[in-house]
């Protein structure tokens, strides 16, 4: 600082003498012609004059000095903030790189699991996919199973129909209740009260009638008891009013208080044949069931 202000100073110095120095101008003329010049002497200046014009112009100069100074100031503390900018931009946008490197990376750890999804995905759907015809395999399968079940569930159904048809039997005794001779009589027909057994329901103990409810071969069987009687005794298996066969013995005596007669046959039944026992003279029932009619379905036709 201390240089400009020497350096100021001599040239100011420097222009104040040639102002106090005397010169003289000639004058020519435009036509070319020497005419005479006429020297005009200026008029010196003092040394006090000199000194106030240096120190006003020194004046000047600080006053522009410290003008300066205080732009420079200024520009110094813009500078410094646009530096402090700049440091706060550059960190900023290192923060940003990092955070971009960061997210970078990411998105490749996302692509690739991405890509490892997508690829565990197209394997799923391929075994989902063959499950799906599995599936729909077995499905045309329990559909086959089913369809043959039910037609198996209808057959034993009708098995078990059948089997619950050809479930006909009965045994029946004379006698509801206490012991005595049912006679004499002549071809009459038994009504026997006491149901031992009636599968099916085909024996009826109010008329004595067995009634086929399904065209088949059958067995029935009747046997009588005589006791303490002086009649003869007879029967009778009857079909619808046909005698089938038939059994007898004597009267009792003394010495033969008890005997008994028994006879049995297949018969071929149609829907709707009856068939009864009838006798002739005296039979005994009592407790024991000594007289009994019995039946049961062999096989349908």
């Amino acid at each position: 600082m201390k240089t400009i202000w020497t350096l100021l100073v001599l040239c100011y110095l420097c222009s104040a003498q040639k102002h106090s120095s005397g010169n003289n101008v000639l004058l020519q003329a435009p036509n070319g012609e020497n005419k005479e010049v006429v020297a005009e002497t200026q008029k010196p200046r003092t040394d006090n004059e000199v000194q106030a014009a240096i120190w006003a112009e020194l004046r000047n100069l600080r006053d522009l000095v410290v003008v300066q100074k205080v732009e420079l100031g200024h520009l110094t503390s813009r500078v410094t903030a646009a530096e402090s900018q700049i440091e706060a931009l550059q960190k900023e946008n290192t923060d940003m790189e990092t955070r971009m490197t960061a997210a970078e990376s990411l998105a490749e750890e996302m692509q690739m699991e991405n890509d490892a999804q997508a690829t565990e995905l197209a394997v799923a759907q391929e075994k989902l996919s063959t499950l799906q015809q599995r599936v729909t395999l077995s499905e045309h399968n329990v559909g086959e199973l089913e369809r043959q079940q039910e037609g198996q569930k209808e057959a034993v159904q009708e098995l078990q129909n059948a089997n619950q048809v050809r479930k006909l039997a009965f045994s029946v005794s004379l006698l509801a209740s206490g012991e005595g001779n049912t006679g004499p009589v002549d071809d009459y027909q038994l009504i026997y009260k006491h149901v031992i057994n009636n599968t099916g329901n085909c024996y009826n103990p109010n008329t004595g009638y067995f009634t086929a409810t399904i065209a088949g071969v059958y067995y029935f069987r009747f046997t009588g008891h005589i006791a303490h009687s002086d009649s003869i005794l007879r029967m009778s298996l009857i079909k619808n009013t046909d005698v089938i066969v038939s059994s007898g013995d004597r009267y009792t005596t003394s010495t033969d208080v008890e005997d008994g007669i028994s006879n049995g046959v297949v018969l071929q039944l149609d829907v709707g044949d009856v068939v009864s026992v009838q006798i002739t003279g005296t039979v005994w029932d009592d407790q024991y069931h000594r007289t009994t009619f019995s039946g049961f379905l062999l096989f349908t036709l």
